[in-house]
């Protein structure tokens, strides 16, 4: 089982009277092996409740579960994530197969971490004699593909991609989309997707919750959601989408 619960959850920053409430009593389920988009503008609280789902940010009140049980705090971990900035999200000392290899599992051999290292990067559609390489070397889109596979490497049964495409090119983002679909699609992830963008989310959740100022506003099946929006706030999102123009010549 690996459906992820978010129950009553509740963040704040701060403490007593000064305390800025970030994320409010928000109740939202990822079913095991779905993907579950979170969409809103900067500051609406998604990207701290991915943060709280792997432990980055503690909780004020609620909890949230995999499987029905509390996300540990240490040991190995249910969930991981893969991060908006591709530059900053991998050691630039460590080579692409070291950082891959670092969250795998303890006991493995040195030969065993090779081969999954080889392993993952052809997942990702990386070739893996460039194990030894450094990131340097490589380009924002190649460098989230290393990082989409180290976060395989720790065998989660949740992925948590925060805002993972906002950061490239629109040609390199189609292609780490379609890689998400990909891996969803073959590994049965369970997956919490984090856009501010509405046609990405489109693209790749089968449902969609929509967040503003911490709180959740509207949720369900993403065709639902985006093609008859109940809320306000959600007309206003879809209207703000780019239209193409067309020139008479």
């Amino acid at each position: 089982m690996s459906e992820l619960r978010f129950e009553d959850v509740t963040i704040k920053y701060g403490i007593g009277r000064s305390a800025m409430t970030a994320v409010e009593d928000v109740n939202l389920t990822v079913p095991e092996g779905s993907v579950v988009g979170v969409v809103g503008e900067s500051g609406s609280g998604k990207s701290t409740l991915a943060r709280a789902a792997v432990g980055l940010v503690p909780l004020s009140a609620g909890r949230i579960t995999v499987a029905g049980r509390p996300v540990p705090h240490r040991g190995p971990r249910p969930l991981q994530m893969v991060f908006q900035d591709p530059y900053s999200s991998l050691d630039p000392r460590m080579t692409l197969g070291e950082s891959i290899a670092e969250i795998m599992p303890s006991g493995m051999s040195r030969r065993d971490r090779a081969a999954e290292v080889s392993r993952l990067m052809k997942l990702v559609h990386l070739d893996p004699e460039r194990a030894g390489s450094y990131p340097a070397r490589l380009s924002g889109g190649q460098r989230q593909r290393v990082a989409i596979a180290r976060a395989l490497a720790g065998r989660p049964r949740v992925l948590i991609a925060d805002e993972i495409t906002s950061s490239l090119d629109v040609l390199i983002q189609g292609a780490i989309l379609n890689l998400i679909r990909e891996l969803q699609a073959e590994l049965g992830l369970s997956m919490l997707f984090i856009s501010h963008n509405l046609a990405v989310v489109r693209y790749v959740a089968a449902r969609v919750a929509v967040m503003r100022d911490g709180h959740l506003v509207e949720e369900g099946p993403t065709a639902e959601v985006l093609g008859d929006p109940r809320d306000e706030y959600t007309r206003e999102l879809l209207a703000a989408i780019p239209r193409p123009v067309h020139f008479t010549p």
